[in-house]
């Protein structure tokens, strides 16, 4: 019963209890400033289902099935946590602020609207960019498959708290620093959807939004940027997949301004938070990595010290 018991126990408590502190935190600024989100149960299927695979894989002694299935869930309650606080912080923000951005991002030199037109005008380099920019869920997947496979628990939970600290950064910008991104500086339409979710919060009239249909609504700083700079941190030693990886989040990089609706910036922002995020792993007791071989069995401490 005792090692049916250990089996069953979460590989990730700390990480669940911020997820509950930072749902409750959600809950109660909805509630004072009267923002709704409705939800259905079907939106809650696939969480269950994960959390399931997760306890079955685990009671038949498939600790690293379950270690996979349990990273999962609780990175897509994470997203849903994130996205839920980035819309209760714009709804709660002040005038915007785009004007000022601009006009860092002309201090700076570069011109938005002239690289935007650039790959408007060459078909093949768009598609590549949409997709690299697109890749940040699939990433997340191949990370969590990966690293779960090698059963690298602290990594994954490192990369969980990078994921946590610069969504709440972001967040934060969202509220402090609202803006609508250089699409609507320069009226230009694009099919991305998110301004108009944005000016809807920002309108503070009509606040009932969908968990299921939530999208990003972060201009500053860039999100995309924080979370394609902590995959290549993520995947580093992995030999050639550490170079594919990187490779592809360069790519994505250059994407951000235009699929992104992003300000240069924004980027500079990004970074800044994803190695302030890192300098905060590395410093705080409950978040310090610890050595491997501490937290996983010898097996597994030989397959990821030969990976990292």
């Amino acid at each position: 019963m005792t090692g049916l018991k250990h089996r069953l126990s979460s590989d990730f408590v700390p990480e669940w209890c911020a997820l509950g502190a930072l749902a409750l935190l959600d809950a109660a600024w909805a509630a004072h400033i009267h923002l709704t989100f409705t939800a259905a149960a079907k939106d809650f299927l696939i969480l269950a289902l994960a959390l399931g695979v997760a306890i079955l894989l685990r009671a038949t002694t498939l600790r690293r099935g379950g270690l996979m299935a349990e990273y999962f869930a609780l990175t897509l309650a994470g997203s849903t946590a994130i996205c839920a606080l980035s819309y209760l912080c714009l709804a709660s923000a002040g005038p915007l602020v785009d004007a000022h951005l601009m006009a860092m991002d002309q201090a700076l030199g570069f011109d938005w609207l002239a690289g935007y037109r650039f790959v408007q005008d060459h078909p093949a380099l768009s598609a590549l960019l949409g997709l690299a920019y697109g890749s940040l869920v699939y990433q997340g997947l191949y990370f969590c498959l990966l690293l779960g496979l090698m059963n690298a628990k602290q990594q994954l939970r490192d990369m969980f708290w990078l994921f946590l600290l610069t969504g709440i950064m972001a967040c934060a910008g969202a509220l402090l620093l609202p803006a609508l991104g250089p699409s609507h500086f320069y009226n230009i339409q694009t099919d991305t959807g998110f301004v108009p979710v944005m000016q809807h919060l920002l309108s503070g009239r009509g606040l009932n939004f969908s968990l299921s249909g939530m999208t990003g609504v972060v201009s500053f700083p860039s999100f995309h940027t924080a979370m394609a700079l902590a995959y290549c941190w993520a995947f580093r030693k992995t030999g050639i997949i550490s170079a594919a990886i990187m490779t592809l989040n360069i790519i994505m990089l250059c994407a951000v301004p235009f699929f992104g609706g992003h300000y240069l910036v924004d980027m500079v922002a990004g970074a800044a938070a994803m190695l302030l995020a890192l300098a905060i792993l590395r410093c705080a007791p409950l978040l310090a990595r610890k050595p491997i071989a501490a937290s996983a069995s010898p097996e597994s401490a030989a397959a990821s010290g030969g990976a990292y």
